[in-house]
Order: structure tokens, then C-alpha cells, then sequence
């Protein structure tokens, strides 16, 4: 159900409420004729009109005469003449006799709240609301409404004594309520469930805005809104007919009066502060705040003092709050004057809520209690707030629609342009650096971890630039460049640099990676070569030197020009052992240290090559010949003479020349185009015939 039907439902409830009750047919000097009354109906009436009054006395006799009659519903201030009681303070006795049909009829009479105490009989049956007494100290107050059923034909006098010591207004406020009990017992309980009703619905409209403030906490107004429906949830059962004491029949008079009084206050603040969080700017906050110093004196004052003192300025609060309440209105118009946003419906429900307030300082003068008429005002101004809701609502719902798509617009972008920066500084790049996104690198960012380095070039490649049209030789690039770079990427590697035709690629988690990746290289470039061949180009060879170690990557430049590099011992060791690729005429050089890390080296055809020292380093290395099964006849042959190139290493190395000679020369006459054996033939060849020293160690120095 919908907060708009919830709201409907509750009026319609109200409004039958109304219509449960009808004023009986005039009361004359106490007496009251129903022989022909139509009780069949079944409805109650309220006994109105001027009942016997007898002041200052208790337990009168039935047929005593009265000294006066007084109105009923009417205070004894009102009437101060005729009551004796010109302060309201006082005690006597109400008499009325009634003319009933000759038939025996189950009758009720029920005595809504009194100022303060009473006690009513009728027959043989009595009860009391409170004490009443002669005097403040035998006087105990109560504002629980009483009823009772009796047996009755012919005739029925119904007596009520009642006193008042503590309030500034005595006398009866309310007209009894009288007829069939079935009647009367529908009537009490329309008014608890109207009560009831009433509680629970703005008790959810409260919970409904709190819920709103939880979810868009920077809408006030939900809050100071559902602040307002829950102290008005509260203030509900101490007013009009009292369930309260349905609940607590033990709580006190005082209490009952307090919140009463003081709901009124705290309604008047948070309404300000509602309106404030509404239409921001347009009260002076200044105002607010000094009328919130002023209700915070108040409910203090009012739990100091005693409700005989603070209830003589009624007349004052009443004053106070319409002249509060047009201000505001004032205002508010002038919000629709200047045409805020939903300035003039909240203007309309503010209207129906004032005339609902202005009806109930009217009935407080009077001495009467809560309308059902206001109670209406009340629940319609609900709705308006509610109607108010759903367009910001919607508005607010149209808005996000609208920033969702341009936020999808500015996020697609953003995407393109991260992907377009990415061509340049790679993701994975950005990962090891610990940052989502390029918009979030600064200088001097780094990060130390093992790193396997891939560094991979074209022997023949500067023979071939400076040998077509300068327009041509970036398209020769990129057409190689855009072979080998997949290759990289699928076996969870990136490339961080090109050089010329030469890349440097960078791979985390494990040398295995790389070898694949270099392999992958090598068959990319013969697909090429075969398309080469077809239009009669020479083919490419390609170089691949890897080496895994420690390494820093991180952003170099200045704040202006920045760039991801790598520093590292490792880059510059595999870019000398890529170097050594064409001199021993290999595909593809690894140290053997790094070789060693492979997770599956027996499934991997190698040989080891040579123990180097490169230029720059005075460190020496193990390098190993990764070869490649059936990618050309020379490679499958290094395969097959592994093992005795290999004894023959061993013999190099421990300077048996003669025992290696012989065996590297075997090597190349059964597979000539293997250079290494050709260049161990000849170093063997040389130390034969020059000998070495005591320090001979097997190292070659190559200067690049």
C-alpha cells in the first residue's frame, strides 16, 4: 500500500469516527426526554445542554433542587457566574435526569477526561477517575476517561462529582457519551482504534524519513520530518481520549498534562528546522536557534513546576504559537513568490495544517479537547509532505539517470584514454608498481622484485634500413615489431622498451615463461621469412639473450617528461648475452644459472655454449643454447651433436686441446653451419699452438 492510500484510509477512518456520535436532542434545566428515541440505530450521542449543577456539594439527594444549571461540555471559568468558580478551582455535582422507553435496555455511559477528577453514578453502578475531593489535599487527578454499563427503564439519573485543584480550568470539557452499551462500547473503540491507527501510521512515516536521512544523509529535512512524526506518534495517546492509560493506567496526571504541553514546543522546533532543511537559507537561522533556546526553557521550566502553575499561561503558548504560525505562513509565501521548487504545494498543505492548528487553539480557549478535524489537517499535510518526497524523489531519481549517463560517457572515455596510455606505459607495467591507474604515478615510484629480462633484436636489421626508402623503414619496424609483441603478452610477459628493432621484455614468475615466449618468437619470424621469401626479400634472423635476477622498476624524468624504465645488473647482462647470438650464430643465449630455474628443463632441447666474460662485467657466465626442435636442419642438428659438443666443452675447459680439437671437429664437418664449433675449432687451433698459462680458466672475453 502506498503512503498516499495509507493516508486516505486513515482520513476515511477518522471522518466515520465522527459520524459514530451525534449530540442528543436538547437537555433542558437537568432533564432529558428518550421515551421516543431511536436507540435502534445504534448509535451514541453526546449529552449536551444544561444539566443540574449543585456547587461546593457531594452526595446529593435524587430529588434535591438545584441552586443553578450549567452548559455541558463547559469550564466553570467560562461561566463564572453561574458556577461560583471564577478561578476554575472548586468541587460540585452535575445532575441529570433522563426519560427512558418502558422497556428494560442494557444502557452506557462513558465520561471522557475531566478537568481533573470525577466520580460518576447512575443507579445502582459508580466510578471514579481520580479522587475528587473538597480540597487540593484530598484531591487526587486523573485525565482517564471512564464508562459503564447498567440495566435501566422508565428513568435514569446520572450524577457526576467533580472537582479540580490542580489545572487552571475546572468543569467538564467533554459531554458524556450515552446509549445502547453495543453503541457506546463501538464508539470508545473507534476512538482507540482511530488512536492507534493514528500512532502507527506517523510512527512509519517517521521511520520511513529516518530511513531516507540514513541513505541521503544530506537531506536534513528527512530527518527533522521524521523527528516531527515520531514526537507527534508520542504525543498522540496523551491527548484526546488518553490510551495511555490503557497501557499504564498507573501513570501520572502530571506526566500525562507535561507531555501534553510540551509535545507542542518540541513539535514547533523540529517543524522549523524541517522547513529550514526543506527551502536552505530562506528562515534566519539565528531565529531558529533562539527559538530552540526558548523550548529547551520551557520543558525544563515544565518539569520544575506543577501543571496548577505553567497552565496559567494558555492563553499566552496560544498567543505565542498563532503568532508563530503566521509568521511562517508569511514566509513560506514569500518562498512562492519567489518561486522555489515545490514552494507552492508545501504552501497548500502548510495552509490546511494552520486552519487544523488555528481550530484547536480555538477548542483549547473554549476548553474542549483535539478535534478529529485537526487530526485530519494533520494527515493531509502528511500527504502533501509525502507528494513533496516522491518529486524530489523522482527528480532526484531523472537526476542520477542523467549524471549515469554522462558518467558512463566521461568513464568510456576515461577507459580509451587509460588503454591509450597503456600503449605506452604498460599495465602490468603499473601492477608491479602497486597502482590502478596511469593517473596515479609520480616520480621516483619504484618497485624491487626477480624479474626474468628478454632482450630480442634483427641481425640483419641495419643492413636493411639503410638499404630501402627512408619512408619504408618505419613501416619494415613495425610490420617485424608487430609480430613478436603477441608473443610476449600470451606468455604473461610485457615489453617495456623498444629500441629500434630490439625490445626489451620483462616477465614475473619464473624463467619458463620466457623460453616459451622466445620460442614463440622464432616460429612468428619463420612464418615471416616464408612470406618474405614470396616477395623476394632476404629473411630475417632474430637474436634472443634472456637472464633472471633482481631489478628495480620505476618512474625516471622530471615532473614534466616521465618514463618507466628498469635498473638492473640483470638488463644489462641479457642484453650482452643477446649481443653473443649472432657471433655463435644462436637463436636463442641464456645464462645457465637462469636455465637452471626452469620448472620442466628436461622437456627443454639445450646445450651449453660457453663460459663468457661480456664487456663491462668482471664477472663471468655460464651461458646455455636454447634450441628449437625441427624449426630449420641446422638446429636439429646441434640436437643430435649435444652430447659430444658438450664432452667437448668439458675438454676445452680443461685445457685437452687435442681431445677437444678432435671433437668440435667432428661437430662441424657433420653440421657446417654450426659456428660455435667452428669457433671452438680454431681457438683449439690456437692454444695448440700457443699455449696457455697456470691460470687458465676456459673464459672467453668478448668485447661488443
Amino acid at each position: 500500500m502506498t503512503r498516499q492510500k495509507l493516508i486516505y484510509l486513515l482520513i476515511a477512518i477518522l471522518v466515520t469516527g465522527c459520524r459514530m456520535v451525534t449530540p442528543s436532542p436538547q437537555i433542558h434545566s437537568g432533564e432529558l426526554d428518550l421515551q421516543t428515541f431511536p436507540f435502534e440505530s445504534g448509535g451514541a450521542m453526546e449529552l449536551q445542554g444544561d444539566w443540574k449543577f449543585f456547587p461546593n456539594q457531594f452526595g446529593v439527594p435524587e430529588d434535591e433542587v438545584p441552586s443553578s444549571h450549567l452548559p455541558v461540555p463547559a469550564l466553570w471559568n467560562q461561566v463564572p457566574l453561574r458556577s461560583g468558580f471564577p478561578d476554575g478551582k472548586g468541587y460540585g455535582t452535575y445532575v441529570l435526569d433522563i426519560k427512558l422507553p418502558e422497556e428494560s435496555q442494557i444502557y452506557s455511559v462513558y465520561m471522557p477526561e475531566v478537568r481533573t477528577s470525577f466520580k460518576l453514578m447512575a443507579g445502582n453502578r459508580s466510578l471514579m477517575s481520580g479522587v475528587p475531593g473538597v480540597s487540593k489535599e484530598t484531591t487526587t487527578p486523573s485525565a482517564w476517561g471512564q464508562s459503564f454499563t447498567i440495566a435501566a427503564k422508565n428513568h435514569l439519573q446520572i450524577r457526576i462529582e467533580v472537582s479540580n485543584f490542580h489545572h487552571k480550568e475546572g468543569g467538564l470539557p467533554n459531554a458524556p457519551i450515552f446509549g445502547l452499551a453495543e453503541g457506546v462500547q463501538n464508539y470508545i473503540l473507534a476512538q482507540s482504534t482511530v488512536d492507534l491507527a493514528l500512532t502507527g501510521a506517523i510512527f512509519m512515516f517517521g521511520l520511513y524519513h529516518f530511513i531516507l536521512f540514513f541513505y541521503r544523509n544530506k537531506q536534513r529535512e528527512a530527518f527533522y520530518f521524521g523527528f516531527f512524526c515520531l514526537v507527534f506518534a508520542v504525543r498522540i495517546p496523551f491527548i484526546g481520549s488518553k490510551t495511555i492509560y490503557a497501557m499504564f493506567p498507573d501513570i501520572p496526571w502530571d506526566l500525562v498534562i507535561y507531555v501534553e504541553y510540551a509535545s507542542v514546543f518540541v513539535l514547533g522546533i523540529l517543524f522549523l528546522w524541517f522547513v529550514d532543511g526543506l527551502f536552505p537559507r530562506f528562515l534566519d537561522t539565528k531565529l531558529i536557534l533562539y527559538f530552540s533556546a526558548y523550548v529547551q526553557f520551557m520543558l525544563v521550566y515544565g518539569l520544575i513546576i506543577k501543571p496548577e502553575t505553567y497552565t496559567q499561561f494558555e492563553v499566552v503558548f496560544q498567543v505565542l504559537g498563532v503568532v508563530y504560525a503566521v509568521f511562517l505562513g508569511i514566509r513560506l509565501y514569500q518562498m512562492v513568490v519567489k518561486g522555489l521548487p515545490d514552494a507552492g504545494i508545501f504552501f497548500l498543505g502548510y495552509l490546511v495544517l494552520f486552519f487544523g492548528f488555528v481550530y484547536d487553539v480555538i477548542l483549547a480557549y473554549r476548553g474542549e479537547g483535539d478535534s478529529t478535524l485537526s487530526q485530519i489537517a494533520v494527515f493531509l499535510f502528511f500527504g502533501v509532505q509525502s507528494t513533496i518526497v516522491t518529486l524530489r524523489t523522482a527528480r532526484t531519481f531523472r537526476r542520477k539517470i542523467s549524471l549515469k549517463d554522462e558518467f558512463e560517457s566521461i568513464n568510456e572515455e576515461f577507459i580509451l584514454t587509460n588503454r591509450f596510455y597503456a600503449k605506452f606505459i604498460p599495465r602490468d607495467f603499473l601492477t608491479h608498481l602497486g597502482k590502478e591507474s596511469i593517473e596515479e604515478v609520480r616520480l621516483g615510484d619504484s618497485s624491487e622484485r626477480e624479474m626474468t629480462v628478454l632482450f630480442a633484436d634483427i641481425w640483419e636489421y641495419w643492413d636493411i634500413i639503410y638499404s630501402i626508402p627512408l619512408e619504408n623503414r618505419m613501416l619494415f619496424t613495425n610490420s617485424y615489431l608487430g609480430r613478436i609483441g603477441p608473443c610476449v603478452r600470451k606468455n604473461n610477459g610485457f615489453i617495456d622498451k623498444y629500441i629500434g628493432s630490439a625490445i626489451m621484455a620483462l616477465f614475473d614468475g619464473g624463467i619458463q615463461n620466457s623460453i616459451k615466449a622466445a620460442e614463440d618468437i622464432q616460429w612468428e619470424l619463420e612464418k615471416y621469412n616464408e612470406r618474405r621469401r614470396s616477395f623476394g626479400y632476404l629473411p630475417l634472423h632474430a637474436g634472443i639473450g634472456i637472464h633472471s635476477g633482481d631489478t628495480m622498476l620505476g618512474i625516471l624524468g622530471e615532473e614534466e617528461r616521465l618514463e618507466s624504465t628498469v635498473i638492473a645488473d640483470t638488463v644489462n647482462l641479457s642484453s650482452r648475452i643477446q649481443g653473443l647470438t649472432k657471433k655463435y650464430g644462436a637463436r636463442i643465449l641464456v645464462s645457465l644459472t637462469s636455465l637452471m630455474l626452469h620448472e620442466d628443463l628436461d622437456t627443454i632441447p639445450y646445450r651449453i655454449l660457453d663460459f663468457v666474460r661480456v664487456k663491462g662485467k668482471q664477472e663471468t657466465v655460464m651461458i646455455a643454447e636454447v634450441l628449437i626442435p625441427d624449426i630449420d636442419p641446422i638446429s636439429n642438428k646441434k640436437i643430435e651433436n649435444k652430447d659430444q659438443f658438450e664432452a667437448a666443452i668439458f675438454d676445452y675447459e680443461r685445457a685437452d686441446f687435442v681431445s677437444a680439437l678432435e671433437k668440435f671437429r667432428a661437430v662441424f664437418a657433420d653440421n657446417p653451419d654450426d659456428l660455435a664449433a667452428q669457433i671452438y675449432v680454431e681457438r683449439c687451433e690456437y692454444h695448440q699452438t700457443a699455449g696457455v698459462g697456470e691460470d687458465w680458466d676456459g673464459v672467453s672475453a668478448w668485447e661488443k
